[in-house]
């Protein structure tokens, strides 16, 4: 079952209608569609139109971003939000009285999604795509760690060479936050094939990631392991972008959300930083381990 028939599926266990998401993660994740122009909170408007059954309707400005859609279904970016508001019911087949999942959008979007559909309902479906979001397949989880290899001997070359080696080492492989590259550390991020590792080396004590990730098991809601985090430490999801859970000592988002085998997860703390796989008998490292990020 693909990524868009695993969220239908949820969405309908869920009973909602639709979903209407600006972030980049999770349009990405449902609808295998790239972008142009990324907003660091989300868009201000829906850029991933998801049905609970059907194609996805999908805003981009990258003209070859979603050639698997049909091209009715693939729609240039809109800076009107009239034009949002004419369109939105009809790509939703006309129905009132919806229930629709939304994520990182605006006030604006909200008001817009309101005045478009008629007695809609709009819920927050943050949860509903981390659960589905966050475990990954065997095989993508082999591809990640190809991933961490690559950007973690990018990085090990802008150590040793400063910028100019990192971007040498990285090729055509662009990096998707700006480098931070000294004489004593270095993090950088990229994507390839839809997938984003990063890499984070530098100064920083090995047992505060060690100690993080004793707390890191299967099963494990997201709010108590945040509790048994150290301060310090930083834990997000990764794979089709920087995904959700978010934690920090004495915060998780979203809340209630457990863990499970095959979550990939990025730990952080000062400028170290290791990515992980959760498996039913253990951690698998897709990274260096925290003795050896450590610099």
């Amino acid at each position: 079952m693909g990524h868009l028939e695993v969220v239908q599926e949820a969405m309908r266990n869920d009973g909602i209608d639709a979903l209407l998401l600006g972030g980049e993660a999770a349009g990405f994740f449902v609808a295998g569609h790239t972008r142009i122009g990324v907003h660091p909170g989300g868009s201000v408007l829906p850029l991933t139109i998801v049905p609970s059954s059907g194609l996805p309707h999908v805003i981009t400005g990258d003209p070859d971003g979603a050639t698997h859609l049909p091209e009715d279904h693939v729609h240039a970016t809109r800076w009107s939000p009239m034009t949002l508001a004419r369109d939105l019911p009809q790509w939703l087949g006309g129905a009132s009285g919806l229930r629709i999942g939304v994520d990182m959008l605006s006030p604006t979007a909200h008001s817009i999604i309101r005045g478009a559909l008629a007695d809609c309902r709009l819920v927050d479906a943050t949860g509903l795509l981390a659960t589905v979001m966050l475990p990954k397949s065997p095989e993508e989880i082999d591809r990640m760690a190809v991933l961490c290899r690559f950007v973690t001997a990018a990085a090990e070359e802008g150590l040793r060479h400063g910028r100019p080696g990192l971007i040498a080492a990285l090729g055509g492989a662009f990096p998707i936050t700006f480098p931070q590259v000294s004489s004593s550390a270095v993090s950088v991020a990229i994507r390839r094939d839809g997938l984003v590792a990063e890499a984070r080396l530098g100064p920083g004590p090995p047992s505060l990631g060690e100690r993080a990730l004793d707390a890191l098991v299967p099963g494990a809601t997201v709010d108590d392991v945040a509790e048994e985090l150290p301060a310090g430490v930083e834990v997000v999801g990764l794979g089709w972008g920087f995904e959700s859970p978010v934690l920090r000592h004495g915060m998780g988002s979203p809340s209630g959300l457990r863990l499970q085998a095959g979550s990939v997860l990025a730990v952080r703390w000062a400028a170290c930083g290791v990515t992980i796989a959760l498996g039913e008998s253990g951690i698998r490292f897709l990274s260096l381990e925290p003795d050896e990020v450590a610099r």
